[in-house]
């Protein structure tokens, strides 16, 4: 495994991994939340921890921001990243379709909704080019429409999970992901603001407890209106609840660092390769249920899923480590 760790920001570097390992822990999916038919339901300690897949999508935002704000993009780099997004995502797409119908012995492989498998890529790339629109406008446009976005649908959906709370009855629509993701700009900025700013050792944990707190309120919500489990994780991104708790580990890890150059070299190599790890986990995953669906019929213990988890993180890693060394490495670079 060689890495290159100069000029890299480990802290940035821990948080992609970090990202990236919470986005396969969500996808791995396999744990028994607790939830009963006909019962009113109450989050499990489990549940509650699980929540933290919340912040895999929100983080990839922030740090994202964090690198990219403050540089001077001009617009045709911009829409060449943004361009390079769609296609890689279209591709690999492309790839998920096929494994299906070599899955299911279909003769045609094209499914719209295997880009869902990807929307992360998409989103970016509207938010890059919204980025650079807002770059060239006056700062308080950017503030508007970070305050706008904090009203709806963050507030909004606060104020759904209240009624909700309350009211099962309550007759009150919630929207909280599918196409509606220009959420990704106040994460973006957050994680910009977050790595000029300085901050208080006292804020990480307030919002931490915060964020638990009003996933765990979201958690009652949903699962006694749909009446289906709710793991934390699609429905989450737009809400105070993964945003608080996206920025407790932004503010925890930013600045990490170590003397331990394993571990270092370790860190960076997750980092280098969180893009991979976003994309291939997915191909993973679905081959590994082709060939033995009986896997994902059952429910495994929370500490075995962290491992199925790992497993999956470090071999997508690895996968992605090759195809950056190979002819095929514009497949995984922006």
């Amino acid at each position: 495994m060689t890495v290159n760790t100069k000029q890299r920001i480990l802290g940035y570097d821990a948080l992609k991994a970090i990202a990236a390992f919470l986005v396969v822990l969500y996808h791995v999916g396999m744990v028994d939340f607790g939830y009963q038919e006909g019962v009113y339901y109450y989050p499990t300690l489990v549940q509650v921890l699980w929540l933290l897949c919340a912040c895999g999508v929100p983080l990839f935002f922030m740090v994202n921001g964090a690198l990219t704000v403050n540089r001077k993009y001009d617009l045709k780099k911009t829409l060449t990243k943004s361009i390079r997004l769609v296609l890689i995502g279209s591709f690999w797409a492309l790839v998920v379709m096929c494994i299906f119908a070599f899955r299911d012995h279909q003769l045609s492989p094209f499914k719209f909704e295997s880009l869902a498998y990807y929307w992360f890529l998409f989103s970016l790339a509207l938010v890059y080019v919204i980025n650079y629109i807002l770059a060239r406008l006056p700062h308080w446009c950017k503030c508007v429409v970070v305050v706008l976005l904090l009203l709806y649908p963050f507030t909004y959906n606060l104020i759904w999970d209240i009624m909700k709370f309350y009211n099962q009855n309550a007759p009150f629509m919630t929207w909280r992901s599918g196409l509606f993701t220009l959420y990704g700009v106040v994460y973006l900025y957050a994680g910009d603001y977050l790595r000029q700013n300085n901050y208080k050792k006292w804020i990480p944990l307030v919002c931490t407890l915060l964020g638990f707190f009003l996933l765990s309120i979201e958690v009652i919500a949903v699962v006694n209106y749909t009446h289906v489990q709710f793991e934390g994780g699609n429905f989450c991104f737009p809400t105070f609840g993964a945003l608080l708790l996206s920025v407790a580990i932004f503010l925890l890890v930013k600045e990490w660092n170590t003397s331990n150059m394993m571990l270092k070299r370790f860190v960076t190599f997750l980092g280098n390769n969180a893009l991979g790890i976003y994309i291939l986990h997915h191909i993973l995953m679905i081959t590994v249920g082709a060939f033995f669906p009986f896997i994902y019929e059952s429910f495994v213990h929370p500490v075995m899923a962290l491992i199925i988890a790992s497993v999956y993180t470090v071999a997508s890693a690895a996968l992605s480590q090759l195809i950056l060394q190979s002819r095929l490495a514009f497949l995984l670079k922006l």
